[in-house]
């Protein structure tokens, strides 16, 4: 697997649009690593997690063809994971000659009743499945696990563990500390690569709903991967880049950039 992970930042992105606090200031002068959009992961040609409004962004930044889109997995409905706008685009006038149509696009009910809500069924090439947490999806060449995550008590937000023949990802985005019944499930297999969230960073933990830094730490000794690597960073850790990687690559943990390349 090719896993490109195309933003890194939380719902305001980093540094965030109406903000001068000191560590936006500080981006904003840094550039480089420190300039973060919203989250979303590539994974080869034809598969994608989430559509953010950053999208056109990731495509004109990373050369993305999302012509050869097939499967798009969707964790949650906030804006920032799913911006149900962009799909308008998937039809002519707006797009032509599609290579794998229609795209399919998965999600808990949340997501697949305001996608069906927006769009009439047959108006454009995509059709949308409801999914069930640990049931496994079979998408051409991979398979997806949609596990419960913890975040929005409103719906079922969904992680993925992504395998590839041996090879098995588990991508932890928008989730506090996983409740026993993942962890259980989590346990029984073996992973190559953690992709966690971090928007805490090394702020105390909220009640749910995200992860901070000791709490990937607590994940990553659970699940044991090979390799552990941080992302969704809100602007309010008061860390860039390089004051994040010093404080995690002690602990053997990588902290992503938008546009990071991950091989698996």
């Amino acid at each position: 697997m090719r896993i490109q992970i195309l933003g890194t930042a939380a719902a305001e992105g980093w540094p965030a649009e109406f903000c001068a606090c000191d560590t936006c200031i500080r981006a904003r002068a840094a550039g480089g690593h420190n300039r973060r959009s919203r989250s979303s992961i590539q994974i080869d040609d034809i598969y994608k997690i989430d559509l953010p409004p950053d999208t056109f962004h990731h495509v004109i930044s990373y050369d993305i063809d999302l012509s050869n889109l097939a499967h798009l997995f969707i964790t949650h409905s906030h804006f920032d994971h799913l911006s149900v706008g962009e799909l308008v685009f998937t039809r002519p006038p707006f797009a032509h000659n599609l290579r794998r149509p229609p795209i399919k696009i998965y999600g808990n009910e949340t997501v697949t009743s305001a996608i069906i809500s927006r769009f009439p069924e047959g108006s454009h090439p995509f059709e949308v499945t409801t999914l069930e947490p640990f049931v496994p999806v079979t998408a051409d060449d991979l398979v997806f696990i949609p596990i419960t995550a913890h975040h929005d008590p409103h719906q079922h937000c969904l992680n993925y563990v992504i395998e590839s023949g041996p090879k098995r990802v588990l991508y932890a985005s928008d989730t506090g500390e996983y409740e026993q019944s993942t962890i259980d499930f989590l346990r029984k297999l073996k992973f190559d690569l953690l992709i966690s969230e971090c928007t805490q960073g090394t702020l105390p933990m909220p009640a749910h709903s995200h992860m901070s830094f000791e709490a990937v730490l607590r994940l990553r000794d659970i699940i044991a991967p090979s390799r552990t690597v941080i992302t969704h960073f809100s602007h309010n850790i008061g860390l860039l880049h390089d004051e994040l990687e010093a404080i995690a690559n002690p602990h053997e943990v990588e902290v992503a950039y938008d546009g990071i390349v991950l091989e698996c």
